[in-house]
C-alpha cells in the first residue's frame, strides 16, 4: 500500500533510450495511482504525496516485469519548487538558439510572449516569423532532446513503414515513419516534444525510435510515399 506524504512533489524519472516504453511507463504510475506525464521522448514527470520508497517500488516492479530498468533522476521538489526549477533547469530550446546565434534575446521574448498566447509551439512560431530556417530548428531540437537528426530527403522512406500509420494523421502532427531499426520504427518527427505528435504516433506504432528533421522534408515525404489504405490503430 502506498503511503502518502504531507505535500505534492515533483519527481523525474528516466528511460535511457527505450523512447517506445515512455506511455506505458506513464500508464503503468496512473494505474497505481501516481499521476504521471510524459516529459520528453524518454522522461517523465511524476506529481504525487507518495513516498520516494514507494515510487522506487514500483519501478522495481515495473523492471522485473518489463527487463527495462527506469530511475529517479535528480532530487524530488516541492510542486512550487518543481515549477520555479522548470524555467531554470537544462537549456530550453529558445535558449540553444540564442547560444547558437540563430536569434536574439530580444527575437526569442518576442516569440515566446506569441507562443504563450497563441498555443503554437516555439518552433512553430520562430518558423511563422521567418526567424530561423527548418534544418536550424532540427538540428537545435536534437541537440536539446539528444535525439537523432536526419535529413528524410536524402535518407528516403520505406513505404512498407510509413504505412503503418495513416498519411493524413501523418502530415497533421509532422512526423513520418522512415524504416524499420532493428525491433524499432525510426521515426521522424518535425518536433518530439509535441505530446499530440507523440501520441498519435504510438497509437499505430507500439516501438519507436525517434529522430527529428525538417517539416517540409516530412510533408514532401508524405506526399512522395502514396498509400494503399491506411491502418486501424
Amino acid at each position: 500500500m502506498i503511503e502518502t506524504a504531507e505535500s505534492l512533489r515533483v519527481l523525474n524519472v528516466e528511460l535511457g533510450n527505450r523512447a517506445d516504453l515512455a506511455f506505458m511507463l506513464r500508464d503503468f504510475f496512473r494505474r497505481n495511482g501516481i499521476e504521471a506525464e510524459v516529459s520528453g521522448p524518454t522522461a517523465l514527470e511524476l506529481t504525487t504525496g507518495a513516498r520516494k520508497a514507494d515510487i522506487l517500488r514500483l519501478l522495481e516492479q515495473w523492471g522485473t516485469v518489463t527487463n527495462v530498468p527506469a530511475r529517479i533522476v535528480g532530487q524530488p521538489l516541492l510542486l512550487g519548487e518543481a515549477k520555479e526549477e522548470a524555467t531554470t533547469s537544462r537549456p530550453r530550446l529558445g535558449e540553444l538558439l540564442v547560444a547558437r546565434g540563430f536569434i536574439t534575446e530580444t527575437q526569442l521574448a518576442l516569440a515566446l510572449n506569441e507562443a504563450r498566447e497563441s498555443g503554437e509551439l516555439l518552433g512553430v512560431v520562430l518558423l511563422n516569423k521567418q526567424l530561423i530556417f527548418e534544418d536550424e530548428l532540427a538540428r537545435t531540437l536534437s541537440q536539446q532532446l539528444s535525439v537523432p537528426y536526419i535529413s528524410v530527403m536524402r535518407v528516403g522512406v520505406d513505404p512498407k513503414a510509413a504505412n503503418m500509420m495513416p498519411a493524413d494523421e501523418g502530415r497533421r502532427v509532422a512526423a513520418i515513419p522512415v524504416r524499420p531499426d532493428g525491433g524499432e520504427v525510426q521515426v521522424a518527427f518535425a518536433d518530439p516534444t509535441d505530446r499530440e505528435a507523440l501520441d498519435v504516433v504510438y497509437r499505430y506504432i507500439d516501438s519507436v525510435r525517434i529522430a527529428v528533421s525538417e517539416l517540409s522534408d516530412i510533408r514532401m515525404a508524405w506526399r512522395q510515399v502514396g498509400h494503399v489504405s491506411p491502418p486501424t490503430p
